[in-house]
Formats: structure tokens, C-alpha cells, sequence
């Protein structure tokens, strides 16, 4: 399996295109055949292939990459997601495992009781001691205390509660505010809880297929084909007709009518496949990552503020550098003591983002769409049906990729680190076709898209396709 690579390279997510911080076409990073998956953050880019899981990016405060032995006895790993401050792992055992920077891989517990799902803080200012305490609550840790430990326990279980029918983990997937897992049995869990999923109340549990996570908001996919979400939906990215948040899965009714099979998550928009291979989304559409007509005329400065912030994350003090930094809402403040006065009075640049723009940036807001509420038909312009089918879409910040039949690539949205793939990195509010490297030819199967929040990582196959 090949991995190709545009957008962010300013920490050597490409080690072979070091010297550019910028990259905006699609890049070899691997040939191997032991790859099995990979997820990629604005600061690095994991990839799980046989014995290691590699890390290429910010390592430790500084460029370059670091190879990640397996979770000690569990087996290798076969699956993961990752944000900014640590990988979330499912392993050939079952287990689910978590990777963190001086905390080494750490396992969580799955429980089997349900717990009350937590929604993101409205609160504009975020500090990093808050949110390692929601991150604490919302993960179980196995830590390594003999005195708690029983002896009698095997090795692979998953707690002592189900030791006779013990829960086998199949995918995880993790934002700022949610981590997420699925089990064998269609069982979904905001980890390490359980989470219940009905169509309407009293009605049985229905069995989750898929998970995905956004920044602040998650969804889950039934073997019915219906769409559930939750968490922040002030950009519409719940796709309920409104921008009000959501603590527990509820029913996205503009897709019940229809049968969806995949879908995607990014930074606040959303994205569902039909069983027609027709593309639906719906959420924050600032740069045309819904590609629907927006002002991308308007001036650049409006999220330079977001960049600096993330990029402090590079020369922040020793003492600093064990506090794990990154992506929350693209900023995260951090609180030193006595601090507290005047924390507050810092905004968060994202989410002033719909109002940052100039007075007459925003006079037009009849004709540009900034935030679609409710699901949406994405047309693709191929020149016949079967380009026109959807079979994988990824999300990232703000911009989007999604594969149709025949091997092709089409993106819209931010594209200011070429994470679209264009061969630029002029933002796109409409489809556009992505070019392929001359090694993708008829012999190969792009069989996996993958964006992060900067950058897009496709999954290539070399050799002859499945008839």
C-alpha cells in the first residue's frame, strides 16, 4: 500500500520533501506493503504498518519522526485515529490503547454501563488544565499498579466485567472534546462508556456500523443506514436545521429517508454517502468546504491568528513542552497561575471567524452561504455517472476530498497548504478534479482518502484491480 501526501509539511510529515514547508500536489511518504491505516493532524502524521506505528512530524517540540513500538502484549496495531495530543489505537486483540508524548501507550477500559455523554464547553476560553480533566473523565486508563492488578485476570481481557463475553474493539475515532469507539457486536461507545442508540425513545438499540469525530461534534452510522450526531452544532455540522447543541445522539431526519453508508466528520462540517454513491453535507461552509458559492475574496488576515497560535506550539519554553498543545478549536489558551484575570479577556479566533471579516467582506451575505444547517446534494461534474459516484470522502479543517469510480480525486475548500492537491493554494468553494502523480496509473486502487486537519493522505493499491 502507497501513501501520498498534500498540505502542511512544515514538521517533515514528508520526510523526503523536507525542504518545503508546502505541499500542493500529492507526494509519495511510503511504499510498503504492511500499511493498515493512517491519520494525519495539523502538526503530525501516524501510519500503523507491521511491527511499528511510525509518527512523522512535531516529535517532542521538534521535526522529525519516531518509530512507536506495538501496545505491549496486545498485538499489532490494525487500526487508529489521532488528534494533536495523543493516537487512539484498536490493536489485533481488541483492545483499545491510547498513545500520548511521556506518557507512553496506556490502555483504556471499556465499560459496559452507560454514562451521560458530554457536550463541549460554549465557553470561549479554553484552558489546557481544563481540558486534560475532561480528557481524564472521558478515558479509563489501565495504569500500572500491581497492587491493583488481579493476578487471575487474562492477560487480553477488557475488565473484570466481561471476562466471560469480553468486548472486542474494531475502531476508534477521537476530536477535541469526544473519543470514540465500536465494538464487534455494532456496540458504540463514548469512551470508555457505552452509548445508547434508538430511533425514537423506548424504542430497541440499533447497531452502529461507523463512527466519526469531528472537533467538537461526533456521528455514528446504523446498519439501517441512519445518521445520528451530537456535540457542539453552533456552525450547523449536527445537519438538525439548527445551530444548537446536542449531549446525546439524535437522528438526523433530512437523511432517514434514504439508506447512507459512510460519512465522514471534519472540523465543524459533516459529510454522508447514500447508497447511491450520492455525497451529502452539511455544517461550516467559510471556505467552500460544502462546496457551495462563499467570499473568498475576503482578506487573508482573517485567520492568521490561528496560525501564530498553533505555530507557538514549536517554541514554547521546556517547562511548557510536556503540556500537551494543539488544534482544540484551532487555539487553545494556556493558564499559568496567576493568569486568570486576564485569560478571558482572549477570544477564540475560530469561532469569532464569522465575524472577523471586513464590514464589506460581509455586506453580501444574501448570496454566499456561511453555514448549512441541513443536508445538502454535492453535485460532482464527471463526465459520465461513474465518475460521479461517491465511494470515500474525507473531511479536514476546512476543506474536503472525496474518491469516485475510476480513480478519481475531487476537493474543495481551505487550500492555503495545498492540502487540496491542485497543484496551488488557492482556496476552491466548487469541485474540482484532483491531478495524480503518473505512479497512480490503471494498474492502481486509490482504496482510502484521509484528511487531516491541514493535510490529505490517499491509500494506494499497485496492481491489478478486482474484477
Amino acid at each position: 500500500m502507497d501513501i501520498y501526501y498534500a498540505g502542511f509539511n512544515g514538521f517533515k510529515q514528508v520526510p523526503l520533501a523536507s525542504n518545503s514547508d508546502t505541499l500542493t500536489c500529492l507526494t509519495l511518504h511510503t511504499k510498503s506493503a504492511k500499511v493498515v491505516d493512517v491519520s494525519v493532524c495539523w502538526n503530525y502524521l501516524v501510519v500503523a504498518e507491521g511491527e511499528y506505528v511510525t509518527k512523522y512530524g512535531l516529535v517532542n517540540s521538534k521535526p522529525g519522526l519516531a518509530r512507536l513500538d506495538h501496545p505491549p502484549g496486545s498485538g499489532e496495531v490494525t487500526q487508529l485515529s489521532a488528534t494533536p495530543r495523543h493516537i487512539l489505537s484498536v490493536t489485533s486483540s481488541g483492545e483499545c490503547w491510547t498513545h500520548e508524548e511521556g506518557k507512553g501507550w496506556r490502555r483504556v477500559l471499556v465499560e459496559t454501563e452507560e454514562s451521560r455523554v458530554k457536550t463541549p464547553s460554549e465557553d470561549t476560553c479554553t484552558t489546557v488544565s481544563s481540558s486534560l480533566e475532561q480528557e481524564k473523565e472521558q478515558l479509563v486508563i489501565l495504569e500500572k499498579d500491581d497492587e491493583k492488578e488481579d493476578p487471575g485476570k487474562p492477560e487480553n481481557s477488557s475488565g473484570p466485567e466481561n471476562l466471560e463475553t469480553p468486548i472486542i474493539m474494531v475502531k476508534t475515532a477521537c476530536g477535541d472534546y469526544h473519543n470514540l469507539g465500536l465494538d464487534t457486536q455494532g456496540q458504540a461507545y463514548s469512551l470508555p462508556s457505552p452509548i445508547n442508540v434508538s430511533s425514537f425513545p423506548g424504542a430497541p438499540a440499533l447497531k452502529v456500523t461507523d463512527i466519526a469525530c469531528g472537533k467538537e461534534h461526533c456521528m455514528l452510522l446504523t446498519e439501517t443506514g441512519q445518521v445520528f450526531s451530537w456535540g457542539g452544532g453552533t456552525r450547523g455540522q449536527l445537519g438538525h436545521g439548527t445551530l444548537s447543541s446536542e449531549d446525546k445522539p439524535r437522528l438526523i431526519m433530512a437523511l432517514d429517508g434514504m439508506r447512507i453508508k459512510k460519512i465522514a466528520a471534519g472540523g465543524w462540517h459533516s459529510a454522508a454517502i447514500s447508497e447511491y454513491n450520492d455525497l451529502y453535507m452539511f455544517g461550516w461552509n467559510e471556505s467552500g468546504q460544502l462546496a457551495l458559492p462563499t467570499n473568498l475574496a475576503r482578506p487573508a488576515e482573517c485567520f492568521s491568528a490561528v496560525e501564530k497560535l498553533l505555530m507557538a506550539c514549536c517554541t514554547m519554553q521546556a517547562e511548557d513542552a510536556a503540556v500537551p498543545r494543539g488544534d482544540t478549536e484551532d487555539a487553545e489558551v494556556y493558564r499559568k497561575p496567576g493568569e486568570e484575570d486576564s485569560i478571558c479577556q482572549l477570544m477564540d479566533p475560530e469561532k469569532e471567524g464569522l465575524s472577523c471579516y471586513a464590514p464589506a467582506a460581509c455586506e453580501n451575505s444574501n448570496e454566499y452561504v456561511m453555514v448549512q444547517p441541513v443536508p445538502i446534494l454535492v453535485n460532482i461534474s464527471g463526465k459520465n455517472g461513474t465518475e460521479n459516484s461517491v465511494l470515500d470522502v474525507g473531511c479536514g479543517s476546512r476543506h474536503t476530498v472525496c474518491l469516485t469510480m475510476g480513480n478519481n480525486l475531487w476537493s474543495f475548500g481551505w487550500n492555503k497548504y495545498g492540502q487540496l492537491g491542485l497543484g496551488d493554494n488557492k482556496s476552491r468553494d466548487n469541485v474540482c478534479k484532483v491531478p495524480l502523480p503518473k505512479a497512480i496509473n490503471r494498474f492502481s486502487e486509490i482504496r482510502t482518502v484521509r484528511c487531516g486537519d491541514w493535510g490529505t493522505v490517499i491509500l494506494v493499491h499497485n496492481g491489478k484491480k478486482n474484477k
